[in-house]
């Protein structure tokens, strides 16, 4: 905000106090129906702020620390494409192809803060797509990308209006890691904590494509 405009609206806010203190004691009661008005309005919103924040929480799961919320692991079906098994912590296992070089696994964190934090609210994760991607430039443009979602849509979506208005009390985390390499039987942990998303390796396989990759 410019200060010009900061000036305009401090002194619009300054003349609206002014005149509300002078309507208080030409019309005590005026005013305080006013206030208790904007105070039930406020109340409600915060109600249904608090009630759509639930409705999300729904969606999400607790976040203690670094914590291993899946395995990956990737079986190479033909050229540049692979099965790929997501087994979660709660031992549900999704099974997809995914065509490409490297795989990638996204996920969305809800931080809070202010009240939120004082009722020592866990942060929230939910695993949100996995993803293939091709090494090769021109490929990348022409070849055909496979992207799997991992959750159902919920709305209103706190994370996504977060992302965009800044919501109070609340951090939106974009969980992206990076990109791994794909190899036949390799196998991943996918840990996670309030900052975001690390693939460890498992196996000798998993341990060679990186290296590998790292190269």
């Amino acid at each position: 905000m410019s200060h010009t405009l900061a000036t305009i609206v401090l002194a619009a806010a300054g003349v609206v106090m002014v005149i509300a203190g002078l309507l208080f004691f030409r019309h005590p009661g005026w005013l305080l129906t006013w206030l208790k008005g904007t105070l039930v309005f406020g109340v409600i919103l915060a109600g249904l702020y608090v009630l759509v924040i639930a409705v999300n929480l729904t969606s999400y799961q607790s976040l203690v620390g670094m914590k291993t919320v899946a395995t990956i692991s990737t079986q190479r079906q033909a050229e540049q494409i692979w099965q790929v098994t997501l087994e979660s912590q709660a031992g549900v296992s999704t099974v997809r192809t995914l065509q490409g070089d490297q795989w990638q696994l996204d996920a969305r964190i809800l931080r809070f803060s202010g009240p939120f934090r004082w009722l020592d609210i866990l942060p929230g994760y939910r695993l949100e797509q996995l993803s293939g991607r091709y090494t090769s430039l021109e490929q990348e443009r022409s070849a055909p990308r496979t992207t799997i979602g991992l959750s159902e849509g919920i709305w209103p979506d706190l994370w996504q209006f977060d992302q965009e208005f800044n919501l109070p009390f609340l951090e939106a985390v974009d969980g992206n890691m990076t990109f791994m390499p794909m190899r036949d039987g390799a196998v991943f942990d996918i840990k996670l904590s309030s900052s975001g998303l690390a693939a460890v390796p498992v196996n000798e396989q998993a341990r060679a494509a990186v290296e590998f990759w790292n190269q």
